[in-house]
């Protein structure tokens, strides 16, 4: 009996499928299957669909498609940053307008929108022309009209090859953070993502008055020298001449460099702390007890509202209301209680949130003002081992026994992703610095690298001996470090995909990796108690060359049978959670 063409392509593709061990359920196949489904079979399916619909997912739509979008979205930005109250915080988050707007025009040119991206120019160039720090820029992107003339401009090229660093105070990166998720601009969000560096601390200075503090600090030295010269007597012997040279180098030099190692122990005699940080300004520390969140303020100014101990009141944090005046007692430690199973893993998340993950199966969130359970989010059908925030505080993402990753937002108790490819469990999670991309280490061995934006494998790098336990991207994004069972950190350059290093001395599995803020230094620590800090650098007489050397820098024994996490604090300081 003939097949018409129908049939033939369809027993063609079944066919195929087949050979490449794909299953029945395939999308062409998915009518017949529905005809024949028990009630528990739909069940499960729509249980699937609900968990990885289409309607779940962040879409990150082009930039190129919808120029009218641009202008609004760039508008709006604007407007907001020109309405700000707080001076200090208005002047910080300008600085980002002119980048911005020359962004958005090459991403418009490049999408061949020539009118739309004139009539762009025209109506924003009046923000950036009496600017003479930006003025240059914008000239120039004056005379670009197609992808062509861009490599006729020099200045032009350079600024699209390269990423914008900018400086913010926590103040006006907590503003910015809040307007992101609050107002959901996709494009703002990409761009900043992919095109910018936020530095958080300080405030931001034009190169103008950098270079003048700078030249009045050398003169400051210069004088300083002068008078200790000036003053000092002849020297009638080797030692007043060494002793004048110690005050010049001094001066020189300036202050003492801070202590290398900062150490926080926790004594358990029980030996249940699965997990223990600290952050940034190194004013908490927060470890997994068991089921319990335990906080300790390390600074005076960090203090929690506690129950009182002498009032007889059970209360956990996950209770809703908050207690009276007269029933808290402020304290510089805490305990969140609400997790079922052992807490895994603690991330720090904006707005005065605490975010951990479990033996449970379950991630909270929790209010550092009042000790209370934010949320709960369900996704992960097995326990949850990582978790970690990306860098505006936008997404959250974590790895579990189920052999998956998943991407989060903070106010959806759904994943919007889910990055699935791994063999076994998913123990630790990466962001990019620039928040576009997920590194992923698996206890079968490999590092995976994938997209954010579809959840896409982008990477893989494979070659450890055992399981790999934690990462940490370098701060200039163009490496990542990888360590674990196999007690050896690999060094990976990310454009090429390939191997650097291989760094050995650890007598145990690692645990905790940290890149110093210039991206040269490499720490590690893990169940050895030994701090490792590794000087990780490109080959001096070739700088285009994939060889490169690692020295030992130093090795700190700190008498701990365990090292948690190790980072560098903003200071270079380097910042150990053990326990004892």
């Amino acid at each position: 009996m003939k097949r018409s063409r129908n049939e033939v392509v369809k027993a063609t593709i079944g066919s195929y499928l087949k050979r490449r061990h794909y299953t029945d359920t395939e999308n062409f196949r998915k009518s017949e299957l529905q005809l024949s489904q028990t009630n528990q079979q739909m069940a499960v399916f729509a249980a699937v669909d609900k968990e990885v619909t289409r309607n779940n997912t962040i879409i990150f739509s082009s930039i190129n498609n919808d120029t009218l979008q641009i202008d609004q979205q760039f508008t709006r930005f604007k407007t907001w940053i020109s309405e700000m109250k707080s001076e200090s915080c208005r002047s910080e988050l300008a600085a980002l307008l002119c980048p911005l707007f020359c962004r958005l025009y090459l991403e418009m040119l490049r999408g061949g929108h020539r009118q739309s991206v004139a009539k762009f120019f025209k109506r924003h160039q009046s923000l950036f022309v009496s600017r003479e720090h930006s003025r240059e820029l914008v000239e120039e992107l004056a005379c670009i009209y197609s992808n062509q003339d861009i490599d006729t401009s020099p200045v032009v090229k350079a600024f699209r090859s390269c990423k914008y660093r900018v400086h913010l105070s926590s103040e006006s990166m907590g503003l910015l953070q809040k307007y992101l998720s609050l107002h959901g601009h996709v494009i703002i969000l990409q761009v900043l993502q992919t095109w910018f560096d936020f530095e958080i601390g300080g405030t931001v200075k034009m190169e103008e008055e950098e270079e003048e503090d700078d030249v009045n600090d050398r003169r400051s030295i210069t004088k300083t020298i002068e008078n200790v010269s000036k003053n000092a007597k002849p020297p009638d012997s080797e030692a007043e001449l060494r002793e004048l040279q110690e005050i010049i180098r001094s001066v020189r030099e300036g202050p003492p460099s801070p202590s290398p190692l900062l150490l926080y122990t926790i004594a358990n005699t029980d030996n249940n702390v699965a997990c223990g940080y600290t952050w940034g300004a190194v004013d908490l520390l927060a470890a997994g007890l068991g089921s319990e969140v335990r906080l300790w303020g390390l600074t005076q100014n960090m203090t929690f509202r506690t129950p009182n101990p002498n009032i007889s009141q059970v209360r956990l944090a996950c209770d809703v209301g908050a207690s009276s005046e007269t029933s808290c007692t402020e304290s510089n430690t805490a305990c969140l209680r609400g997790h079922s199973g052992s807490v895994q893993s603690i991330v720090q998340a904006p707005d005065g949130l605490l975010v951990s993950v479990s033996h449970d199966t379950t991630m909270r969130a929790w209010r550092m003002d009042d000790l209370s359970c934010a949320a709960i989010y369900r996704g992960h059908n097995y326990p949850i081992w990582c978790v970690d925030m990306s860098t505006l505080g936008v997404y959250v993402a974590t790895g579990s026994h189920d052999r998956t990753a998943r991407l989060w937002s903070l106010d959806r108790t759904f994943p919007l992703r889910i990055f699935a490819g791994h063999n076994q469990d998913v123990e630790a999670v990466q962001f990019h610095p620039n928040s576009s991309y997920l590194a992923t280490g698996s206890t079968d061995k490999t590092v995976r690298l994938w997209a954010v934006a579809d959840a896409k494998l982008v990477r893989v790098f494979p070659g450890h001996k055992g399981a790999v336990q934690t990462l940490a991207f370098s701060p200039d994004g163009k490496y990542i470090a990888s360590a674990g069972e196999d007690r050896r950190v690999r060094v990976w350059d990310l454009a090429a995909g390939t191997m650097l290093v291989e760094l050995k001395g650890h007598t145990h599995t690692i645990l905790g990796l940290s890149w110093s803020r210039d991206s040269e230094c490499l720490a590690s620590c893990g169940l050895d108690g030994v701090v490792r800090v590794w000087n990780v650098r490109s080959h001096p007489s070739n700088l285009s060359s994939t060889s490169y050397s690692s020295d030992l820098v130093a090795s700190y024994a700190t008498g701990c049978s365990s090292l948690l996490s190790v980072q560098y604090s903003l200071t270079n300081t380097l910042v150990c959670v053990g326990v004892v």
